[in-house]
Order: C-alpha cells, then sequence, then structure tokens
C-alpha cells in the first residue's frame, strides 16, 4: 500500500485529475451542433434537412417528427447511408507547460501540428411505415419503427502529436431504436409519438505524462528527504530515468456503455391541401419535441505503460516504486451523460403544383450537458481525484437555421437545394476540446429523387459543410496547454432506396391538371 506521506502529497492529486479530465470528455468530430448528427434522411439532406418536422416526404420523417407517417398513405420500407468525409488539421501555436512557480512554466510541448484527424464514418439508418387504417369517420392511423444514430462520431490523432496528453482516439457511438404511431383527425391535424430505446457507447484514449507526474511526485515526497550530499545525484539519476515532463509517456484508455430511454412527440397542422388556393397546394406546419436522455455509462479504466519509480545508478531508491501503479491501476468506472432536448418547427409550402419551399429552426438544449462527472470504482482511487472527477464543458444552448426548395421536374423526378446555418454550443477556446473542436457551420447542399415506378424511389445527396477555424487554448489538470486552431470542412454523400406497396389515397384533380392532363403527384 503507498505510504500515508506519498498519497497525501498534491502530486498524488495530480495524478489522477490528468486520468479524468478529458479522457472522458464526450467524442466525436461532428456534423451539426457538437457531436449531434442530422444525417438520418437522405431526402432530407438535399434539402439541408429544412422543413423535417413538416414535409413528410418519406418514412423517414419517423426521426424527425413521427406525426410524418399519417400523412403516407402506402406502406414504405427504407434502407439509407450517409458517408461522412471531416477533414480536420491543427496548427500549433506555441502550446507548452503552463505550471506557475515550476523551472518547466513555459516548456513548450513538443509533437507534430496532428495530421488529418478526421475519420470517415459510415451511417445506415432504416425506416418502416404502414398505414393501419384510412377512415373519412374515425381518421387515419399509422405505425412505423426507425434505425438511426443521433449523435457521435470520431477523432483519430497520431500518437506524437502536440495534444497527445488531451486526446488521441475519440469514438462516441449512439443508437436509437423508434417505434412509432401516428394519428390524423378532422383530415388536417397529425400527432405521433415514438419511443426513443437508446444505447450509448463511449471510447476514449489519450496519453499519460508519466514523467511529468513522476517527476512531481518524487520531487514532493521524497528529493527534499533525501541528504544534501546526494541529492543532486539521486535527482538527476531520476531525470535520466525519464520524470521529467514529457519524459514517460503512457496511455490511458476509457470504454463504457449504457441503455435508456427517452421519446418524440409531435404534430403536423395542413393549413392547405390540395387546390384550395390557386397559386399555392398543400401547406404545412410541423412541430416535434426529442427528449434529452441521461445515460450512466458503466465500463472499464485501462492504464498502459505505468512506470515504477526507480532510477539505475541512484545512491539511494524511493521506497515505493509501485506508488503509481497502485492508483493507475485497471478499474471499473462510471459516468453521467447529459444528452439534449430538441424543439424542432418547420413549415412546408407547395406553388403552382411543381414547387416548395421549406423552413426551419431547430433549437438544441446543450444547456442541459454542462458537467460529467465521473466516479472509479477503487475508492482510494476516487479519494483522490475528487473535485476533477467534474469535467467542466459549459455547453450553451444553439439554434439551427435552414431553408430549402424542391422542384417536381415531372412524375419521376424530384431536384433538391438547401442551406442552412448551425451554432456551436461551445462558448470559448477555453473550453473547446480536440475531442469536439466544433464551430458553427454552414451547410450547402443538393440532391434528387427519381422514381423509375410507382413501388420505389431512389434518393441522393450531397453536403458541403463549411466550418469556421476553430480556436482552442485549453489547459489540463496537469498544465499541459494546447493552443492553436483547426482547419475543417465535412463533405457528405448520401443514398437511399425506398419501397413502396398498398395504393395512395385518390384526391380529385387540379384544374391545371384537368386542363393540361398533368398528374398532381404528392
Amino acid at each position: 500500500m503507498v505510504k500515508p506521506m506519498i498519497i497525501a502529497g498534491k502530486a498524488a492529486r495530480a495524478i489522477l485529475v490528468c486520468a479524468v479530465l478529458v479522457t472522458f470528455a464526450v467524442a466525436g468530430n461532428s456534423r451539426a451542433g457538437s457531436f449531434l448528427l442530422n444525417e438520418q434522411s437522405v431526402s432530407g439532406l438535399g434539402s439541408a434537412y429544412a422543413g423535417g418536422a413538416a414535409q413528410a416526404e418519406d418514412a423517414s420523417t419517423i426521426f424527425f417528427n413521427p406525426a410524418g407517417i399519417a400523412l403516407l398513405d402506402r406502406g414504405e420500407a427504407q434502407a439509407g447511408a450517409h458517408y461522412l468525409i471531416p477533414t480536420a488539421y491543427f496548427h500549433n501555436d506555441g502550446s507548452q507547460y503552463r505550471l506557475p512557480g515550476s523551472p518547466f512554466n513555459g516548456e513548450r510541448i513538443t509533437g507534430i501540428d496532428s495530421g488529418d484527424s478526421g475519420k470517415d464514418k459510415f451511417l445506415p439508418n432504416f425506416y418502416l411505415s404502414q398505414p393501419v387504417f384510412r377512415s373519412p369517420t374515425y381518421g387515419d392511423l399509422s405505425i412505423g419503427f426507425g434505425v438511426s444514430a443521433p449523435f457521435g462520431l470520431e477523432t483519430n490523432y497520431d500518437p506524437t502529436w502536440v495534444g497527445r496528453y488531451i486526446a488521441l482516439r475519440s469514438k462516441l457511438t449512439v443508437l436509437d431504436l423508434q417505434p412509432s404511431i401516428a394519428y390524423r383527425f378532422l383530415d388536417r391535424i397529425s400527432v405521433g409519438a415514438n419511443l426513443d430505446v437508446q444505447y450509448a457507447s463511449a471510447r476514449l484514449t489519450r496519453a499519460v505524462d508519466f514523467g511529468e507526474i513522476g517527476g512531481g511526485f518524487l520531487n514532493e515526497n521524497f528529493f527534499p528527504m533525501v541528504p544534501a550530499g546526494i541529492r543532486g545525484a539521486v535527482e538527476r539519476a531520476y531525470a535520466g530515468a525519464g520524470f521529467v515532463p514529457q519524459g514517460r509517456d503512457g496511455v490511458s484508455e476509457l470504454s463504457a456503455s449504457d441503455w435508456d430511454l427517452g421519446f418524440t412527440v409531435g404534430g403536423i397542422f395542413e393549413y392547405l391541401k390540395g387546390d384550395e388556393n390557386p397559386f399555392f397546394q398543400d401547406g404545412r406546419i410541423g412541430i416535434s419535441y426529442r427528449s434529452g436522455i441521461t445515460h450512466d455509462l458503466h465500463g472499464s479504466a485501462e492504464f498502459r505503460g505505468v512506470p515504477a519509480l526507480t532510477a539505475p545508478g541512484s545512491p539511494v531508491q524511493f521506497p515505493a516504486p509501485a506508488a503509481l501503479q497502485e492508483i493507475f491501476h485497471n478499474q471499473s468506472v462510471s459516468a453521467r451523460l447529459d444528452l439534449p432536448d430538441v424543439y424542432h418547427f418547420s413549415v412546408y409550402q407547395r406553388f403552382l403544383h411543381q414547387f416548395a419551399l421549406l423552413g426551419d429552426i431547430a433549437w438544441t438544449r446543450w444547456s442541459r450537458l454542462q458537467q460529467i462527472p465521473i466516479t472509479f470504482n477503487d475508492p482510494l482511487t476516487q479519494a483522490f481525484v475528487g473535485p476533477a472527477s467534474v469535467i467542466n464543458l459549459e455547453y450553451k444552448d444553439s439554434l439551427r437555421y435552414a431553408i430549402g426548395f424542391e422542384w417536381y421536374a415531372s412524375k419521376c423526378l424530384t431536384l433538391r437545394l438547401g442551406f442552412a446555418y448551425d451554432e456551436t454550443p461551445i462558448r470559448s477556446a477555453e473550453t473547446r476540446t480536440p475531442q469536439v473542436p466544433d464551430d458553427n457551420r454552414y451547410f450547402v447542399t443538393a440532391g434528387f429523387q427519381f422514381r423509375p415506378a410507382s413501388w420505389v424511389a431512389f434518393d441522393v445527396g450531397y453536403g458541403h459543410v463549411f466550418v469556421g477555424n476553430p480556436s482552442v487554448d485549453v489547459t489540463d489538470s496537469q498544465g499541459h496547454n494546447l493552443r492553436g486552431a483547426f482547419d475543417m470542412r465535412v463533405d457528405i454523400v448520401s443514398a437511399s432506396v425506398t419501397f413502396l406497396w398498398g395504393g395512395p389515397k385518390a384526391a380529385p384533380p387540379s384544374e391545371e391538371g384537368k386542363a393540361t392532363g398533368k398528374v398532381y403527384v404528392k
């Protein structure tokens, strides 16, 4: 057991602080605000997800607003895939040690800038919807089921990069299973709900500066007790053994997961239908709410490369060489992760039969995620973490605005364009970590649907995300100050196939259709 003299020192606390801070920070190189993912619909990507809560284009409405499946008069099964290609290069700008009062204060941290830390990601989703009945008397009832990934993605840095003590590999995966039901009444009002059965898994890796930790530990608890005549030789021997900053790197890795439940509810009001107005056709307003979910993640913490506090050639050896191993040992760990609520308001308006405008505002309540409290299984470990067992992210709420355009060029072909602006919830460079180097984003998207037959439709979408140059000026508990900026962008390529069955509800022809013979396709 580590001696009381040793474990009472400030350096012992620093050991565990560095093991906890950022190691359990939320991972992901995300495509919407922070690590929220909008890539849940290929048809939606083409119009930058504008109108997502009102459009009810296909069964992917299950994710954005479950009420939309009440407007689908045919059974649908849709399989989609999104290939995300993020690019993120970090440019170092004087990263150094911030250790006031220490001879190492201001020493530069070695390492390369980073290389491309973006990790390409393949995101599939699947949706199924089925009308149960359509009745002028009792209304319209539909059920559905969705599989999607609402949060996540991944960053992967070179082991020798300058920010290795804050992040190496970070991966967050969140999977949703969504059984759904929707009901339309008065022929204009639809309501719907999902049960969100959610799985979250995190794996986070970082380098640990055992050289600095061990050196500080020895300096406080050992060197002052060595006789003055040989103290210099002992200090030089331990420095030569790597117990100085950046002298003995190890690795910490944390893996944890959890299942939990949430819900989504929504409504759609059809203020215009068919040819009630000579210029405008279908007009809808949609509102949805996706609940926040709190995950109590449970898993394991693993530490590799933890050194013994020994130095060949030292006149005196430290009496407790296993001190670091007794604290940095593999054990179980848990943490609380608060995922945000999302409020969604959308408008869909068709005009001149062949065109539609879509608008969208989404408010994500990121302020739920202020802290991530960590609990180690070993009471000795937890005792030295103290207040540092709480990671402060200090997120703020964010808004996303989108506008889209659709042209129903023919019965078989639909063309789409979209633009969106997405705010980041990160407050400043001091709270921005390389796990989530997020900034405000601008989306430009395009897509099309080709329907060669009444029973099948193919959708293709492409989006480019322009990201600012997010600056980082974050310091961990060991004084590693990472300072610089990221050069980031994202490309998204998506495709889906939708199979349809059953017959659509008969719709009266428009006056234009009577005159020209054109078919009015919903």
